[in-house]
């Protein structure tokens, strides 16, 4: 589980740059077996017997295998794009709200808990009679920034979770 500043400083485009990468890979492994196919098939011409039967039938298998491996890639790859995208989004959203709280002058620790920055405090301790209210406007405001970067940090560790599963799953359909 990353924790609160690993995941403001990730970067889930890596998860589309390996999606791609697997997609690509797909296409060479497919473009392997069908070479491995033709090859065998070209065979034909100079070799007969129960040898080369036999060679006909492991290549059956290596197909049958490149075909499932290919199906179970891509399925990885989609799950990788498509949680890539999702984590983006609740990244983004997760900066956005850490900035916005700290330019208006709170404090954003590590954990993530926020609170009144400098200024706020300097604000509060000046303003005389009137400081009670401020600082409770300025606590509540901490309170409502907590609430949402806590949230939103649940929400990117559970979606990073589930795309860890994913992929767990998908690879487990590669044949061994």
């Amino acid at each position: 589980m990353p924790t609160f500043q690993q995941a403001i400083d990730a970067d889930p485009s890596q998860f589309l740059t390996l999606g791609e990468s697997v997609v690509q890979a797909v296409g060479e492994l497919t473009e392997t077996g069908v070479k491995f196919a033709e090859s065998v098939a070209g065979l034909a011409t100079s070799w007969q017997g129960n040898d080369y039967q036999g060679l006909v039938g492991h290549a059956g298998e290596v197909g049958s295998v490149v075909a499932r491996s290919d199906a179970a890639l891509l399925t990885a790859a989609a799950g990788l794009e498509s949680m890539g995208t999702i984590l983006a989004a609740t990244q983004m959203a997760l900066k956005t709200t850490k900035q916005v709280a700290e330019g208006i002058g709170y404090m954003v620790l590590p954990t993530p808990m926020v609170i009144l920055g400098p200024g706020q405090w300097s604000l509060v301790s000046s303003a005389g009679p009137e400081a009670p209210a401020i600082l409770a406007a300025y606590q509540a405001g901490a309170a409502v920034f907590t609430d949402a970067l806590g949230s939103m940090y649940t929400t990117l560790i559970d979606q990073d979770t589930v795309a860890y599963g994913m992929l767990r799953a998908a690879i487990s359909q590669i044949p061994k």
